[in-house]
């Protein structure tokens, strides 16, 4: 029998772990458990778009010409305009900056006008990591599907576990979602290749040597190294966590 995500698990599948455990079969230990990370259900939708280090904007204060300036989000996620305590803008809409921008200056100003339009977008990257020759973050050229990310970082090892390779993507709600792609037919003629997702900037691939279990080891590693921009789009979270756990 085949489950909504395309894998069939082992006969001596244990009911009673998560669904990690569950699709390759495995009693999940209590460690285990532990550190499994909880994926909600994956949904096409179009995001909003929100601010990253490197975005570049023009603030336009029609009220106090002298303070309208050119801005760059930092690499911290930050803003900074005078008379305004430092502004997270990572993660946040155009209008949600200008808003907590115009609450800023209204304490120094009567009634500010303030508005926020961007002038450039900063690279948007993914981050590779895995059975991959050099894990790690790479700016997308442009439209480009999960395998020709992988070739982005070199390729696979030979250990790499090519008919479950995990994609992770931020849910509408900012918790984290995923699926799986086989890219085992299409490495060796493209033409085979029929499972298309293309990546978005915030994408995580995750190739695993052998079960798709280690996804939560990997998860719990890599928010160390992760840029900022990729930590403020997710959410992290384990079996402890309030996002919902997708079943088979």
């Amino acid at each position: 029998m085949v489950n909504r995500y395309g894998l069939a698990p082992r006969q001596n599948s244990h009911r009673g772990g998560s669904f990690f455990d569950r699709i390759n079969g495995n009693r999940p230990s209590a460690h285990n458990r532990s550190i499994m990370p909880q994926f909600q259900q994956w949904v096409e939708y179009e995001p909003v778009y929100t601010l990253y280090p490197g975005d570049q904007l023009d603030i336009v204060v029609p009220s106090a010409p002298e303070l309208s300036r050119f801005l760059t989000v930092g690499p911290d996620g930050r803003i900074v305009m005078p008379m305004t305590q430092p502004i997270m803008a990572a993660g946040k809409t155009m209008q949600q900056v200008q808003a907590e921008l115009k609450a800023e200056l209204a304490k120094q100003l009567r009634d500010p006008t303030v508005a926020v339009t961007p002038r450039a977008y900063g690279p948007q990257q993914i981050y590779v990591g895995g059975e991959v020759a050099t894990p790690g973050t790479y700016t997308l050229p442009g439209p480009i599907g999960a395998i020709e990310g992988l070739f982005m970082a070199g390729g696979l090892r030979e250990s790499a576990k090519t008919n479950r390779i995990a994609v992770l993507r931020r849910a509408p709600n900012g918790g984290m979602m995923m699926r799986t792609v086989n890219i085992g037919h299409g490495l060796g003629n493209m033409g085979h290749y029929n499972d298309v997702i293309q990546l978005r900037r915030g994408d995580i691939i995750f190739v695993p040597k052998t079960r798709l279990a280690e996804i939560g080891l990997f998860v719990q590693g890599i928010r160390g190294v992760l840029p900022v921009d990729f930590n403020l789009s997710y959410q992290f979270g384990n079996n402890n966590g309030g996002t919902t756990v997708i079943t088979p």
